[in-house]
């Protein structure tokens, strides 16, 4: 089998998603039981690749199901876990449910011996992810990262794989102890983290990527563990004692939904724009003709809901033009979402699909109102958007994850382009767009009002987070009675 599973991996390395999907249906019912897993891993691959969210949490919980390694098992039920969070109509207490079972998936788990009381002059902050390049998770935990107080936290970062770019090298000169985890084992990275005696320790990651990161926490190498930023759920392991939210992400009662305690932070996110986006100057729209919609996201998010609000936009906004560009560059991804979106009923002649690109900032200049997604919102996009020049309209949900747009909205100070509802959705666009004169001179001011909020307000998100940090170590510490 191994030549034949190799060959369907060359075929989606190569984007060459369909012919993967055929040569998979042709090996149903044929594959060995104790291999069943890399079927069903493969399905959701090519699912993920075609932005069908539905088939790629489907075929993710079949492989953790089959699988009969627990590293592996463990990989793709945090896959599964991600992929609920694109599907529509799941309730708070349907999320929770599935992420507290990836707990059992540690029932055995050995832990590291607790450590004996260690005294610091400065308290110890270590933030580990998969890696530090530049990503979306990044425009938000480059704040946490670079601005602690030397004088009061020694700071640490350990990532997991090998791979740089120049905005891990910047990390690296700028005053953290950098740690490359690569290589090791969970033991061996686990063990590593704990000789350095660090006291917080934050995971950037949790479920993205196949939960590596949570698979270390999980031996519990520090005295007190926190979830931020790279994911947007509970973990759902009992050895994370908290997770970064706000008030807007998680009201009173949300948390019976979490295994860690709630740490509530005046705003849950500090966005940190790119030196690209700091170049970048908004053009006016005086003169144009046409009103430019967008959607700049992961297709992955695009459902029936979502599609079915647009149309309805789209119906009421006659010559306005859309334009939905993708995170990725995969050919057969959009041909198959050009096909959604026609069925959907949206106009077709009206509305582009590209596909992601290097230069994906460029595009935030023909857009005049950028469309959030439903119930998985943009995150750095959203703030991307706002700090580019363009306002989001976006829907709260009704849960932790679905609320991102309405936290980040907030932050900047934008509470009124927050819908409720799907007609309260679909009225804020109209209304925004009802008074051309007005948006440009929105989108001309955004750019500073911005910069000037508590979304970019890095000293303030800083020493909130080192507040809480006191808090949980006075409780949770080695001094905690």
């Amino acid at each position: 089998m191994d030549a034949q599973w190799q060959e369907i991996i060359d075929c989606l390395q190569h984007g060459r998603t369909g012919l993967a999907r055929e040569k998979l249906d042709a090996l149903r019912g044929s594959v060995p039981q104790d291999e069943e897993w890399r079927l069903h891993e493969l399905y959701g691959v090519v699912f993920h690749d075609l932005a069908d969210a539905e088939g790629a949490a489907a075929a993710y919980s079949n492989a953790a199901k089959c699988d009969k390694y627990l590293r592996s098992q463990r990989e793709h039920f945090s896959s599964y876990l991600f992929a609920l969070h694109y599907l529509p109509g799941l309730s708070a207490d349907d999320l929770w449910q599935q992420h507290k079972f990836y707990q059992e998936l540690y029932r055995e788990e050995e832990l590291l011996p607790v450590r004996q009381v260690t005294a610091h002059s400065r308290l110890r902050i270590g933030f580990i992810a998969t890696n530090f390049c530049d990503s979306a998770a990044a425009r938000f935990y480059e704040a946490l990262v670079t601005g602690l107080d030397v004088r009061y936290a020694s700071t640490y970062l350990y990532a997991l794989e090998d791979e740089e770019d120049t905005f891990t090298h910047r990390l690296q000169g700028s005053g953290p102890v950098y740690r490359c985890l690569a290589g090791k084992n969970l033991v061996e990275m686990a063990e590593a983290i704990r000789w350095d005696e660090i006291d917080i320790l934050v995971d950037l990651s949790g479920h993205t990527g196949g939960g590596l990161t949570l698979m270390v926490l999980a031996k519990k190498p520090a005295p007190v563990q926190l979830s931020a930023i790279g994911y947007f759920d509970t973990t759902g392991l009992t050895v994370m004692d908290g997770l970064l939210t706000d008030n807007i992400l998680d009201s009173a009662g949300a948390e019976r939904y979490f295994s860690e305690e709630l740490i509530k932070l005046p705003q849950a996110f500090c966005f940190t724009p790119s030196l690209a986006m700091e170049k970048y100057r908004r053009q006016p729209i005086a003169g144009k003709g046409v009103l430019t919609l967008g959607a700049f996201q992961n297709f992955m998010k695009l459902n029936n809901e979502v599609l079915s609000c647009w149309r309805e936009i789209m119906e009421l906004l006659p010559g306005t033009r859309l334009i939905v560009q993708d995170t990725t560059r995969l050919p057969e991804r959009r041909q198959a979402v050009e096909k959604r979106l026609e069925k959907a009923g949206l106009p077709m002649e009206r509305t582009e699909v590209r596909l992601g690109t290097d230069n994906y900032l460029a595009g935030y200049q023909e857009i005049d109102i950028m469309l959030d997604t439903f119930p998985y919102n943009g995150g750095a996009m959203t703030a991307t958007a706002l700090y580019m020049g363009v306002p989001v309209i976006t829907l709260r949900g009704r849960h932790h994850s679905a609320r991102f747009g309405a936290s980040l909205l907030t932050a900047a100070g934008y509470g009124e382009w927050i819908a409720d509802s799907p007609r309260d959705y679909v009225k804020t666009v109209l209304q925004l767009a009802a008074d051309r004169s007005f948006l440009a001179a929105t989108q001309e001011n955004l750019q500073a009002e911005v910069k000037n909020s508590p979304l970019c307000d890095k000293s303030a998100y800083v020493q909130a987070f080192w507040r809480a940090c006191i808090d949980l170590w006075a409780r949770k510490g080695d001094f905690a009675l």
